[in-house]
């Protein structure tokens, strides 16, 4: 899956003669602390922002510009700035390998210090339909907690936010959690599911997912956007790919044309969001499940990968067909 999020966003696309995109000044600055975890960062004040308490801070430069940052597509030239917290006993290398969503060679990776902290930094950038995108990301280890701080900017407007990234990450105060003594000192496996669950929008659609889910943006080949939700199980996620249907809108033909790549058996009719739909359910490879919804909403195709392995069915079914009931058309 890593391979197609690599081709689709090494692509150097062409770009044409149009407005230079202009950044948004900063006004102001305020400090967001959070109240669960203590972790405090200062962010542009006349920036859109929003928080989930204990986990994440994330402002936006222009408002509604959210998926640029999952997609890389085109859209508006915005920036966002991005902090995340997450308890884990995943070592920081195996996170940092996990959590990349672009090829490898679109990274620089150096050492860098956060709060006092050491931290690795992973600078990155490429080409999009207005000009370079460009950004980093800094991880840093501290107690049970991974802290990640990530700026990004499309438009070729990174430049002129340089200082105000220097400031945020002086200004940054990683969560002030005491470590607990280490008591069982046997090997945890991958953390469960959570049993909160917050609404994340994809485009055109919205899906609720565990809190303790992450959104990576993915273009499966043929398709216009894509995304996918994964926890801390690489066989267990939620999976979104979104393709053209503006030449063939019929869901039976669709579904019969495909059928051979969703295990060959019989699809069944069911609902996707209130809308008409087929479920083919199959074994991609042994001990793997997977269910795929597939649902045609304003001549766009929608597929929906429900893909877990069978020895969890008992602890992410629920969850995916939590997940599955929460799927609205938007």
């Amino acid at each position: 899956m890593r391979g197609l999020v690599a081709a689709s966003l090494i692509v150097v696309w062409v770009v044409g003669c149009s407005k230079k995109a202009e950044p948004v000044p900063i006004e102001r600055w305020e400090r967001y602390t959070d109240p669960v975890r203590n972790f405090s960062i200062e962010y542009p004040a006349n920036w859109s922002h929003r928080s989930i308490a204990g986990e994440q801070f994330y402002a936006i430069s222009i408002a509604g510009a959210e998926q640029r940052f999952i997609e890389y597509g085109e859209g508006p030239s915005a920036a966002k700035l991005e902090m995340r917290v997450v308890k884990t006993t995943t070592p920081l290398d195996q996170f940092i390998k996990e959590d990349k969503v672009f090829a490898e060679e679109a990274y620089k990776q150096e050492p860098a210090t956060i709060a006092g902290v050491p931290a690795t930094k992973l600078s990155y950038k490429f080409d999009a339909p207005d000009g370079t995108f460009e950004g980093f990301k800094v991880y840093a280890a501290k107690d049970s907690f991974i802290t990640t701080i990530e700026f990004a900017a499309f438009g070729g407007t990174f430049e002129y936010y340089k200082p105000a990234t220097e400031r945020i990450l002086q200004s940054v105060v990683l969560p002030q959690v005491q470590a607990a003594p280490r008591v069982d000192t046997t090997p945890k496996g991958p953390e469960p599911p959570s049993a909160t669950f917050v609404r994340t929008r994809g485009d055109g659609y919205s899906i609720e997912i565990p809190d303790n889910f992450r959104v990576k943006g993915i273009k499966a080949q043929g398709a216009i956007g894509g995304s996918e939700y994964l926890g801390s199980r690489l066989d267990c996620t939620i999976r979104v790919d979104i393709l053209d249907a503006s030449k063939q809108s019929k869901l039976d033909k669709i579904a019969s044309d495909n059928r051979s790549s969703f295990g060959g058996g019989e699809p069944r009719k069911v609902k996707l969001g209130g809308t008409d739909a087929v479920l083919f359910v199959y074994s991609p490879q042994k001990g793997i499940e997977r269910h795929v919804y597939l649902a045609v909403k304003d001549n766009k195709l929608y597929r929906v990968f429900l893909t877990w392995n069978k020895q969890e069915e008992s602890v992410y079914k629920p969850v995916f067909d939590r997940a599955i009931a929460s799927f609205k058309f938007e």
